[in-house]
């Protein structure tokens, strides 16, 4: 399967303290309002509510045509102080696959956000996948951007 996946990665800079890029970066009822297309079906929660284990579906739409991106929570740990927070969420559906690690850091008075995931859709590989990924990673800095304005 690792030849079906595409890793890519976004570092972004936010003004606000870590716990604060945390609470918007995972905070799923932001991706409900914020994600074009998109809606969380099921498990929608906010960062604090996060548990290894948890699940939930965001359902994405385009007119009559949709799919379920199902993820789980495999590890959480908030900043704390000096130290980092990590989270890694697995995507599980029938279309889209890969995980994401997610990294928060203090980094002069503010926080710094990566991003990192590896994607897949279905059996697609080879030149469509990277095109597919490359559409992603835009998609989703976007909306990185978007949580950490607030």
């Amino acid at each position: 399967m690792a030849s079906r996946l595409r890793r890519f990665e976004i570092t972004l800079g936010a003004p606000c303290p870590p716990s604060e890029a945390w609470a918007r970066v995972l905070d799923l009822r932001a991706h409900d309002r914020l994600v074009p297309f998109t809606r969380v079906t099921e498990g929608m929660v906010s960062a604090a509510e996060l548990r290894p284990g948890h699940r939930f579906v965001a359902c994405t739409m385009i007119g009559r045509y949709g799919f379920d991106d199902v993820m789980v929570v495999e590890s959480v740990e908030p900043p704390s102080g000096a130290r980092p927070g990590h989270a890694r969420i697995v995507k599980g559906g029938k279309l889209v696959h890969g995980a994401i690690e997610l990294t928060v850091s203090a980094h002069d008075g503010g926080a710094t956000v990566r991003w990192q995931q590896d994607f897949g859709v279905g059996r697609l590989g080879g030149p469509l996948l990277a095109a597919v990924a490359f559409g992603a990673r835009l998609g989703y800095r976007t909306v990185l951007q978007r949580l950490l304005r607030g």
